[in-house]
């Protein structure tokens, strides 16, 4: 990485996000924020059943309630739209009005467009639809075991099914001194954004434009061109501000269609918006995965082979049939494991569908191999910070392919380890621990090591253009949606043309701005869509420069770039500014120069980069309630180079508030039927500012990565390092009371803790 690509003004610095002020003051502008001229309003019907044929569907007393303009079922659709197709499973055709059967509680069946949303929702009372109930399965085992079909095509409804192997198994087992077995859970989560997603259109006759709650504006107007069956000349959509998505807004959605085709349909705007109950049975889930694991294990401790299961819960469709294979590829983690037989199944259930949530396989990965290495450590009696030095990949195997095929690019993980150790007060606080437990508290102390996959492909893009006046736009093709990396590309910028980050604005989120960017999501946009925009600066310097040149009437090899100005080397006297050389551009440019000064880049990152790092937490576990208090956390976390640490530390108190959830509060539940439990914010417990500790230190190493930045990305890693730290400081707890615990499923429930304590009062 070059060293004078920055000038370090700014990279590396504390910047306040440029974003913020707009938002603080109200200004922003949300889906359900838009007014469009004579507006009408969408409402879904969907389905009350998990598995049902519908016999009828009748309509007429809706189309005839004053202000419904109309009600639109799969046959007056059918001929205006393709309905979802999936390649890599077994699967029936996805309608995005079911027609004939209904696979998932939420499913939507009718489209009502009214004048006004009270009336459309009204509407929806007076449709009538006969079903076949028919049997629904909300565990994946069961689904496994059954003749009935969620898919015809799926045996078994099993909608995948692949595997994952390397050396040689059967050997390495039949040396171990002994073989630990154990299934883990990672339970259903529902992402649960602020915001519910919601979409509005206008179509002019010649122009489709969408706003959507979406990651992925350019892939939906690329899915619009693709399945509406209308010859619409011009499709834009746009990204508005977005209160939160994790991963759960990648997908299109049945009702990313429906609203615009019910624009072009009335010749009018339509806008829909989600209530907080359809975006939890519409919304996708995230996590869900069982693994059924083997450790052959030498007496020493050293992980010899891995075989067994990796089985998805994935709902109704198969949306999310990446996700066990991410987590199998990466259920090694950063040790050196090189036999391994995994099977990875996808299995059908009646539940919404599966589909990413922020970390998409890589927390699974990490729960579970993080969970087998602390029962090895329990099993053999070894240290666990032992254990893993045993086992951890060492820097001279770097870059290291793993059995999966991730090929991790650099780090030195012992070291890491071991500096964690130290930083992180590991010794100190196990000290603590026995002290306190002494006084009558219950308190323990756990830690995870972790590998992450960030900042893959295929590219990213950006357009970088200096203004006749000076001033800088930057218009991105990644898709922030919150993390801040607005400010860090403005940061990026700043420093590399010497100018005021003041001066810079940041564009994104419009697919008329720049004809293709990919996504904000997998960790990857100040790598990815950073290493575009350094790319466009790198070009427009360059341009700028031979302007410059001919303003100084010197060779350009002879110039010197520097704090905004162009000099000639050794008279630095004698300059003209980037401003002098952006007016020269647009309004008398050299004849050999073409006019105007901006440049379009478009990145590959040329593979993932992979951070790492050690998680700590330490817990209290109140004796009457079996309630867990996290008392401090902090972690050591490798993130390459640091563009803004303010933001880093955002997005790793974030992530870590979500793996809080998820480790003592989140389930997304489901009865034996397949009907949603807890589909409402009164039953699904969310942590609030009470349940996070307000002492959660985030300390960073920066290894600079091959990127022209050198970061690795960072906006997953409290979701994957934090689940496990947090499981194993509550076992340390509860050993420290006597109990013999294994624990091998989230969340950790009081109830279950209760019950061990109650359970060894007894035996006192």
């Amino acid at each position: 990485m070059s060293q004078t690509l920055f000038s370090g003004r700014y990279v590396g610095k504390r910047i306040k996000r440029i974003e913020d002020p707009r938002l603080l003051t109200g200004k922003g502008l949300y889906v359900d924020d838009l007014r469009l001229p004579g507006s009408l309003y969408a409402f879904f019907v969907r389905s009350q059943y998990p598995h049902a044929r519908i016999l009828s569907i009748n309509t007429q007393d809706a189309e005839k309630l004053s202000g419904v303009v109309a009600v639109y079922t799969y046959r007056d659709i059918e001929r205006y739209v393709e309905p979802l197709t999936f390649e890599d499973a077994k699967s029936e055709p996805m309608p995005l009005l079911a027609s004939s059967k209904v696979r998932y509680v939420g499913e939507p069946i009718v489209m009502i467009v009214a004048r006004d949303k009270y009336v459309a929702r009204d509407a929806a009372d007076l449709i009538s639809i006969d079903y076949e109930p028919l049997e629904a399965f909300s565990d994946p085992y069961k689904a496994m075991e059954s003749d009935i079909k969620i898919h015809e095509p799926a045996e078994r409804n099993i909608a995948t099914n692949e595997k994952i192997s390397c050396g040689d198994v059967d050997a390495a087992f039949s040396k171990a001194y002994l073989v630990i077995s154990e299934k883990l859970y990672n339970q259903g989560v529902a992402p649960a954004p602020m915001e519910p997603r919601g979409v509005a259109a206008m179509y002019d006759g010649y122009t489709l434009t969408v706003w959507s709650s979406t990651q992925t504006p350019y892939d939906l107007k690329e899915e619009l061109a693709s399945k509406l069956k209308l010859n619409i000349p011009r499709i834009r959509v746009i990204q508005p501000d977005v209160g939160g998505a994790f991963g759960a807004k990648i997908t299109r959605y049945p009702e990313e269609y429906l609203v615009p085709l019910a624009s072009i349909l009335n010749g009018a705007p339509v806008k829909w918006f989600a209530t907080r109950w359809e975006d939890f049975v519409s919304l996708n889930r995230g996590r869900d995965l069982y693994a059924e694991l083997e450790l052959a294990v030498s007496k020493e401790g050293q992980v010899l082979g891995i075989r067994g299961r990796i089985i998805a819960d994935l709902g109704a469709y198969p949306w999310g049939t990446e996700l066990p294979m991410i987590c199998a590829r990466m259920l090694t983690g950063p040790y050196k494991i090189e036999n391994v037989s995994l099977d990875v199944l996808g299995v059908y259930t009646n539940k919404v569908p599966l589909m990413a949530y922020r970390g998409a396989g890589r927390p699974e990965a990490t729960f579970f191999i993080e969970r087998m290495m602390d029962i090895v450590s329990d099993e053999l009696g070894i240290d666990p910070v032992e254990l893993r030095l045993r086992n951890l990949i060492r820097p001279e195997e770097m870059p290291y392919r793993n059995c999966g095929g991730m090929k991790y690019d650099s780090g030195d993980y012992p070291s890491t380890l071991m500096r964690g150790v130290e930083k992180l007060g590991y010794r100190d606080l196990l000290r603590w621990a026995e002290e306190e437990h002494r006084k009558g508290r219950l308190v323990g102390v756990g830690f995870s090591f972790y590998v992450e996959v960030t900042s893959g492909g295929p590219f990213e893009s950006a357009i970088v253009r200096i203004e006749s006046d000076g001033k800088v736009t930057v218009i991105s093709g990644s898709t922030p949606h919150g993390q801040g990396d607005a400010t860090g590309f403005a940061q990026i910028v700043a420093d590399m043309l010497g100018i005021d980050i003041s001066d810079i604005r940041v564009l994104w989120g419009d697919t008329d701005l720049i004809a293709r960017g990919v996504i904000t999501a997998g960790s990857r946009t100040i790598t990815v869509g950073g290493g575009a925009v350094i790319q466009a600066t790198q070009r427009v310097i360059e341009k700028a420069r031979k302007i410059a040149s001919h303003m100084l009437e010197a060779r350009e090899e002879d110039l010197v770039f520097e704090g905004g100005k162009f000099y000639v080397r050794g008279t630095p006297d004698k300059y003209v500014t980037l401003k002098d050389v952006a007016k020269k551009a647009y309004f008398s440019p050299p004849r050999d120069i073409e006019p105007g000064l901006e440049a379009i880049s478009y990145y590959n990152p040329g593979g993932p980069v992979y951070p790492f790092g050690m998680h700590l937490a330490v817990v209290e576990i109140d004796r009457e309630t079996g309630r867990v208090k996290i008392l401090s956390y902090r972690s050591l976390d490798d993130v390459g180079r640091a563009i803004n640490p303010m933001l880093i530390e955002g997005q790793l108190v974030g992530g870590i508030a979500q793996a809080i959830g998820q480790a003592l509060y989140e389930e997304f539940l489901y009865d034996e039927q397949g009907y949603p439990r807890n589909p409402s914010m009164a039953d699904y417990l969310i942590p609030t500012a009470l349940e996070i500790p307000g002492n959660i230190e985030n300390m960073f190493q920066e290894t600079p990565t091959r990127h022209p930045h050198g970061t690795r990305g960072v906006g997953e890693i409290g979701t994957i390092g934090a689940p496990p730290a947090i499981v194993r400081a509550i076992e340390d707890a509860l050993k420290r009371a006597g109990a013999k615990v294994r624990i091998t499923r989230m969340p950790v429930k009081p109830e279950y803790i209760y019950n061990i304590l109650k359970h060894l009062s007894t035996q006192q």
